[in-house]
């Protein structure tokens, strides 16, 4: 009888050992499929919003303007994860992904994730985003290396939509953290994951700016 129960609990075991990955990777798939959701949803509701003002008048309008400024912050909370920061979107590799707060294991086990202490979207600094690659094709970061010099990459924060073209692509050794740094003037992100992806010894390094029109030909 022991033995039979011993063999059993084996034949558990090795279950869960064998299935726990996929399911682990669907959970994973679900949540961020629901901060998408939830982005595309807000949205939606704010253009439907923005279409009911038109009608209102000057002072109704300013009052409207005034709502929306307080609750900026409260469009990016609402994109379904409560550490949401925004969407990260590239066309080129069919890329569109949420962006969480904190490069932190949990957050990078659902998708990606902001590097803390460094910048934000749309402004003067660097905006550091991280994310793993494995081996389901298109997931995460796994297409990464296919970006060149001139691409697009988009971010959506949940109030506007910033466009950065790439100006770099670097293979760096994990301690070669300058590549974090902003130089002051331009409104920079950088994209980081592993390289390669199976044993990985370097990190791969894409870096994109804000690109002023007036100077978009010294590219």
């Amino acid at each position: 009888m022991k033995i039979k129960v011993a063999a059993l609990l084996l034949i558990v075991t090795g279950a869960v050992v064998l299935f726990y990955p996929a399911l682990a990777e669907k959970y994973h798939d679900r949540q961020k499929e629901q901060i998408i959701r939830e982005w595309q949803n807000s949205m939606l509701n704010i253009n439907n919003g923005e279409g009911a003002a038109e009608g209102n008048s000057a002072s109704e309008a300013v009052k409207t303007e005034t709502a929306e400024d307080d609750s900026a912050s409260d469009r990016v909370s609402n994109l379904g994860h409560p550490n949401a920061e925004g969407i990260l979107i590239i066309d080129k590799i069919n890329l569109m992904q949420p962006i969480l707060h904190g490069a932190t294991a949990s957050n990078l086990n659902i998708t990606l994730g902001s590097v803390e202490n460094t910048g934000k979207a749309g402004e003067i600094g660097n905006y550091a985003v991280a994310g793993h690659r494995n081996h389901t094709y298109g997931r995460n970061f796994n297409r990464l290396d296919e970006i060149v010099v001139g691409d697009k990459v988009q971010v959506n924060n949940g109030t506007e939509t910033f466009e950065y073209t790439v100006t770099e692509k670097l293979y760096v050794k994990p301690e070669e953290v300058e590549v974090l740094d902003p130089n002051g003037v331009d409104k920079e992100i950088t994209l980081i994951t592993c390289h390669p992806m199976v044993n990985p010894t370097h990190r791969i390094i894409v870096k994109g700016k804000i690109i002023d029109p007036s100077t978009a030909s010294s590219l």
